[in-house]
């Protein structure tokens, strides 16, 4: 037992109130968390700044001519008499036709799988955000039910001794509840070390500042019914395949057109000893050797991958689904049988324990037995709650649910 208890809660108490004077709380609830994520996370940043340098893109291909106009002029000396000069100037244009329209569409392909791609990062967010939001949920409680059974032992070790000096219990039994005491401190601390983990995690997930001190809100358990869930057609993932499917076939496209012949026109002026000469004229280039073969075979192959891996994923999705809301209702019911036919059992025993210990009426080792078994119970429920909490996350996550 503590000697000076009044000091030491008094320079805990200090404690805490200068650390929570220097943080700056954080209160946050999982939509919370969730939208915080999308906003500050290195991955949605990420994917955000995809669909700008996609914007960027468009813009490149909406301009009139990728190629500029270009100028060319020369001018030379005559060996003969009078020596006059000769002087040419030509400016040309490649007209693109048959490019332009092929490049915007490509363009725009991009930005929609940009999209695509975000919203598939944002689901993957999603689902790790949830779960690390449960986990420290649970760490939280985890460390609030080692703190009640560290009380327990408080008194356990104190009822232990007065029975001890009143010759009821041996030397033994003394030393197995303040063994117990010891332990019930140091399970304390781990359940602090884990909860530290727990909300370490969470917080690089939502973009948390170092002096944030995250206060948590939300009840671990709760599961949100999916009666209609999501078509597996309609997932992020397999919409992004649809969509780099669409976008090779757009490259493709502009491929095919630059293998066609290109056409450009010329103006040109020219003078010629005494004689001045305006020309126009059209270049055609005849695609005789490079007619984009390779840019057309990868787009190609690129649509058929993209096509192939669509229907894969669809096909496993729809199991992906089904396993995971047989895995939810499951874990429903395992809470549910729990809350029904063992929490009211240890409620009731919680109490019998402390009137027997106060009373005397039990022994110290059955009394540390009993503890145990209450403690370990009251775990398993939030094991249990836990386990319903991450597999209603899976299953929002496999439907594709917003």
């Amino acid at each position: 037992m503590c000697p000076f208890p009044f000091a030491r809660l008094t320079v805990a108490a200090l404690a805490l109130h200068s650390s929570a004077a220097a943080a700056e709380p954080l209160e946050i609830d999982l939509p919370g968390a969730l939208a915080r994520a999308h906003r500050l996370a290195p991955d949605a940043i990420a994917a955000h700044g995809r669909i700008a340098e996609a914007d960027a893109g468009a813009i490149a291909a909406d301009v009139a001519f990728t190629a500029n106009p270009e100028l060319e002029g020369g001018v030379g000396q005559r060996f003969t008499a009078g020596r006059p000069i000769d002087a040419e100037v030509r400016v040309e244009q490649d007209l693109e036709l048959g490019r332009r329209d092929p490049r915007r569409r490509r363009a725009r392909a991009e930005i929609a799988r940009a999209r695509g791609e975000l919203a598939v990062e944002l689901r993957a967010l999603d689902l790790e955000v949830s779960l690390a939001f449960y986990d420290a949920l649970h760490a939280e409680q985890e460390l609030e039910l080692t703190r009640r059974a560290a009380e327990l032992a408080v008194r356990g070790a104190s009822a232990a001794d007065r029975r001890r000096q009143a010759g009821d219990i041996t030397d033994l039994d003394a030393n197995l509840a303040r063994a117990a005491l010891g332990r019930a401190r140091s399970a304390v601390e781990a359940a602090g070390s884990d909860r530290a983990v727990a909300l370490g995690k969470l917080a690089a997930l939502i973009g948390a500042a170092p002096d944030d001190a995250i206060a948590l809100r939300g009840t671990l358990g709760e599961a949100t019914d999916l009666a209609a869930p999501a078509s597996a057609a309609d997932r992020a993932d397999v919409r992004l395949l649809d969509l780099e499917r669409d976008a090779a076939t757009a490259a493709r496209a502009e491929a095919t057109a630059l293998g066609r012949p290109g056409i450009g026109i010329w103006l040109g002026y020219q003078r010629e000893a005494t004689d001045s000469i305006v020309l126009a004229g059209l270049r055609i280039s005849l695609p005789v050797w490079n007619r984009a073969q390779g840019e057309t075979a990868l787009a190609s192959a690129r649509a058929r991958r993209a096509q192939a891996t669509h229907d894969a994923v669809l096909r496993t999705a729809g199991r992906q689904i089904g396993d995971a809301l047989a895995a939810l209702a499951a874990a429903r019911r395992s809470v549910a049988i729990f809350e029904r036919d063992v929490v009211p059992s240890l409620d009731d025993s919680e109490r019998l324990l402390e009137r027997t210990l106060d009373a005397g009426q039990i022994a110290v080792t059955e009394y540390l037995f009993a503890r145990q078994e209450l403690l370990n119970g009251r775990r398993e429920h939030l094991q249990r709650r836990l386990a319903l909490a991450r597999a209603s996350a899976a299953a929002r996550h496999a439907a594709g649910a917003p």
